[in-house]
């Protein structure tokens, strides 16, 4: 039995560090099937089998859909060139890189970046053996205009929150300051020149301020995500939701306003209600 749970728990650490290889490698060099060969030692047949009977798919499908995400993220976020994107990600020239996203989306990467939606088909973000895909509820919210104070940050792509002390500094504040239970936060993004995506929110505020902003909450529905926890794990399941949940529920997201609502308890953990403004399924 000892033998056993040894040689499951290589197989665990094998995996988890070719797809650690994958993402730190994703726009440094072209990776496939022999790559990774050469940097685990292990066969090129064992390593299909043991991806394969982990992951579901074979590494070279993975990488691929991996390449593909990460441009689909690049061009909704970004207004990086197609050259530039596929430079990055190291395909060998524009045409192949326009050729294998449409492939795996039906878009053309142009069609992609000038949708009013955000369609997550056949996208997929960076996994682990042990991922748990969250689960949304959907729900219906009426029309809410509503007032606040704006702030704005720049994040890296991929997003992984180590910009976003600001957001978070002043939320830790506002819970210090005030007696509230909790406060709302709406986001809006806006594409910048660089790898990197300039997002625009609004605390809600019933009161007006000197320098206070509106915005609107659009009626319609949302897919509704709950996360009790850490500040820290809370961004990375906010990334799972979007790179995974979305694309395995077969959800769209609307360019208009999300809602996040903070809860502090009295034991000073953090809930986290998440409503993500969605369309019909793809």
């Amino acid at each position: 039995m000892r033998l056993m749970m040894t040689h499951s728990t290589i197989k665990q650490l094998t995996i988890k560090a070719i797809l650690e290889y994958i993402e730190d490698n994703i726009e440094v060099k072209s990776i496939d099937i022999e790559s990774i060969v050469c940097f685990s030692g292990y066969s090129r047949r064992y390593l299909q089998s043991l991806f394969k009977s982990h992951m579901g798919v074979p590494i070279g499908r993975y990488i691929q859909l991996r390449r593909v995400s990460r441009a689909a993220v690049l061009l909704r976020l970004t207004s990086l060139s197609l050259a530039s994107i596929a430079g990055k990600l190291c395909y060998d020239s524009q045409q192949t890189f326009t050729r294998e996203f449409k492939k795996n989306t039906g878009f053309t990467p142009l069609q992609y970046r000038n949708s009013n939606l955000w369609t997550f088909k056949n996208l997929t973000g960076p996994k682990e053996p042990s991922i748990v895909i969250p689960k949304p509820k959907l729900c219906y919210l009426d029309e809410n205009k509503f007032k606040g104070m704006p702030m704005s940050y720049e994040e890296d792509i991929p997003f992984w929150g180590e910009n976003s002390d600001k957001k978070w500094n002043y939320v830790k504040k506002y819970f210090t300051e005030n007696k509230e239970s909790y406060i709302a936060i709406s986001h809006d993004v806006n594409p910048s020149a660089r790898k990197k995506v300039r997002i625009k929110l609004i605390f809600w505020f019933e009161k007006e301020r000197h320098n206070h902003t509106t915005g609107v909450l659009t009626a319609g529905t949302y897919a509704k995500f709950e996360y009790t926890g850490s500040i820290k794990n809370y961004i990375h399941y906010i990334n799972n939701v979007y790179m995974n949940s979305l694309p395995f529920y077969g959800l769209q997201k609307k360019n208009v306003y999300d809602l996040e609502i903070i809860h502090k308890d009295k034991d000073d953990s953090y809930r986290f209600e998440y409503y993500l403004p969605i369309c019909n399924k793809t």
